[in-house]
């Protein structure tokens, strides 16, 4: 979800807005107003403000000219009636959508600041970069930024063309131990010297066994657990039987969109891409 009306804010060491929108980390979870079942993400609660040291604040920019103000409270801080912290994950569609992906920002740069304090190179304290959110190390010079790490979801088909067709055309779907009864897509990080499409190819046949052709692009998600974009595909299938790579699944084979639409098995969330592309590919007439 691009949002058109937050603009991007970076540090330049100008005083911060006394008000806005608080995204707030605390025990592993976002801090979030309780009203029942209604949940909303904090604005201008001078309940929480208490506890807030300023110079730990980070202005991540304005969201339809509110700031929106991100900030890491202490385990042990006790948080104000009214208010609890909630995963990530267990948010989706219970916050507004906004500031929801905004959420995900915060805690990516959160977990960044608080992780990257001390040059890699000579150990040597880091300093923040003005007008930016990287960090240079004084002695020798190592600059740093927060991290985002590529990875490819790739939805393997074989409908249309030579293919199977209508409610027999299959999608390759993979497992993991403690999945549960839930089915994912093949994936996997993308590789130094590698393109997203070499990676496509690669994580099929490492995984399952199979060779892919047709490889589509189609859109792409930030995944905030904890740094990660995910670049979704459609590719067809090639050749070779399902032989999965055990020390990645403990299982992967075809399923038709007739058991798809029958339950079977358990599909991804509609949060993820994954479920995404899932929903794109059923949709299409094939």
């Amino acid at each position: 979800m691009f949002l058109l009306n937050f603009t991007r804010a970076y540090p330049n060491g100008s005083s911060l807005p006394e008000q806005g929108i608080w995204f707030i980390w605390h025990k592993q979870g976002l801090v979030v107003s309780a009203n029942g079942d209604v949940l909303g993400v904090p604005e201008d609660e001078h309940a929480l403000l208490a506890a807030i040291e300023r110079e730990r604040v980070l202005h991540l920019g304005s969201l339809q000219d509110r700031p929106a103000l991100a900030f890491t409270l202490s385990d042990d801080v006790e948080l104000p009636a009214g208010f609890r912290s909630m995963n990530l994950r267990d948010l989706y569609g219970r916050v507004n959508d906004e500031h929801y992906v905004l959420a995900g920002y915060a805690t990516q740069l959160l977990q960044w600041q608080k992780q990257a304090n001390f040059c890699m190179v000579c150990g040597t304290a880091l300093l923040p970069i003005v007008g930016e959110w990287g960090k240079k190390c004084p002695s020798c010079g190592h600059t740093t930024y927060p991290p985002v790490s590529p990875c490819t979801i790739t939805l393997v088909h074989d409908s249309g063309g030579d293919g199977r067709r209508g409610d027999d055309a299959r999608i390759l779907m993979t497992h993991k131990e403690g999945w549960g009864p839930r089915y994912g897509l093949v994936a996997g990080f993308v590789e130094p010297g590698e393109s997203l499409e070499e990676n496509v190819t690669r994580e099929a046949l490492e995984e399952t066994g199979v060779s892919v052709s047709g490889i589509e692009y189609w859109r792409s998600q930030p995944w905030p657990f904890p740094h990660q974009i995910m670049c979704g595909f459609f590719a067809r299938y090639g050749a070779g039987e399902v032989r999965i790579d055990a020390h990645e699944l403990d299982d992967a084979r075809w399923f038709t969109k007739r058991e798809i639409r029958a339950g079977t098995p358990v599909i991804p969330p509609p949060l993820s891409i994954a479920r995404q592309l899932i929903d794109h590919w059923m949709a299409r007439a094939l």
